[in-house]
């Protein structure tokens, strides 16, 4: 029998390398003259070309885990958060030991149900030694969502799955705020620890900050004129990098907070103080230094505030 090969060039990967073309063959019959094959067959491959620029046509060799890892890499790239991409790469472990081999034109919405009920078993929450989270499951599922849709626009599947998955219910949770008589306790439990302490968590109380925004605060942000401090940096810490200085998460939390007079008060009794102690240990005093630093001045360690809140909680 006679037949056409059709071949359409997809260009090049993330590596530079030329990707494999989409292929398939028309079958021509034998009762056609040469003439009638050739037109039916030029019109048959340009409804295939339509069809895989259209993105009908799914990529048959991409793997989840390979195409997810360069999608992070390019979430890198284009400038997302270092937190989170981090946070995408301690995902991936659980997501690419289930799903990681199959291919993207492969992936099922039952592959993902299955992947999603998995995470839901006792024994893979490492620090409880319990199940996940619901709020980490969907985090998982975020990012799986998120690596489909890249392969969606870049026309590699035909459909993103995960929209059609089924998460497990996010269930509500009361907030649970310190009540008055609880903060006034607190307030004079700090009455016996040392000064950085106390106005660490004096500002914890009052601002209602996240400990990195409080680490990351610096005394040229504190307008003792106004009563109020700007939030615009963070102190994180990863395993590659160590602790590090980054702007908040998103750029809607850099924000003005007003201080109470006493809190500003407090405050500048606090500066007096840092500034003794640095003279103590031969530091020069930075005006534009960290308001809560370790003794040589540099940034604190974001864990030492939970370690301290813990040892003073009990």
């Amino acid at each position: 029998m006679i037949s056409y090969s059709i071949r359409v060039h997809r260009g090049r990967g993330a590596d530079g390398k030329q990707l494999k073309p989409y292929t398939t063959t028309f079958d021509v019959l034998p009762t056609w003259k040469e003439e009638t094959a050739r037109k039916k067959a030029e019109a048959f491959a340009s409804v295939f070309e339509k069809e895989c620029k259209d993105g009908i046509k799914a990529d048959n060799r991409q793997r989840f885990d390979g195409y997810c890892d360069y999608v992070i890499g390019l979430k890198e790239k284009r400038g997302v958060k270092h937190s989170t991409i981090v946070r995408y790469k301690e995902l991936t472990t659980r997501i690419y030991s289930v799903i990681g081999h199959i291919k993207l034109c492969d992936l099922r919405v039952d592959h993902l149900n299955d992947l999603y009920t998995s995470l839901s078993a006792d024994g893979l929450n490492k620090k409880t030694g319990g199940k996940l989270s619901t709020k980490t499951i969907i985090e998982h599922h975020r990012l799986i969502s998120t690596v489909l849709e890249q392969a969606f626009k870049e026309r590699l599947v035909v459909f993103n799955v995960a929209r059609q998955a089924e998460l497990p219910r996010m269930e509500k949770k009361d907030v649970n705020y310190f009540q008055p008589e609880q903060i006034e306790a607190i307030r004079n439990a700090l009455e016996n620890e040392q000064p950085k302490w106390k106005m660490l968590v004096h500002l914890l109380l009052i601002t209602g900050a996240r400990r990195g925004e409080i680490l990351g605060l610096k005394w040229d942000k504190v307008d003792f004129e106004k009563n109020r401090i700007y939030i615009c940096n963070s102190i994180l810490y990863s395993s590659d990098r160590g602790v590090y200085e980054d702007t908040p998460k998103t750029e809607k939390s850099k924000r003005f907070v007003t201080l109470p007079l006493e809190t500003v008060n407090e405050l500048k009794a606090y500066k007096q103080y840092q500034a003794q102690e640095y003279l103590k240990n031969g530091i020069p005093y930075q005006l534009n230094g960290f308001v809560f630093s370790q003794i040589d001045g540099t940034a604190m360690h974001p864990d030492s505030v939970t370690d301290y809140l813990k040892k003073f909680s009990k």
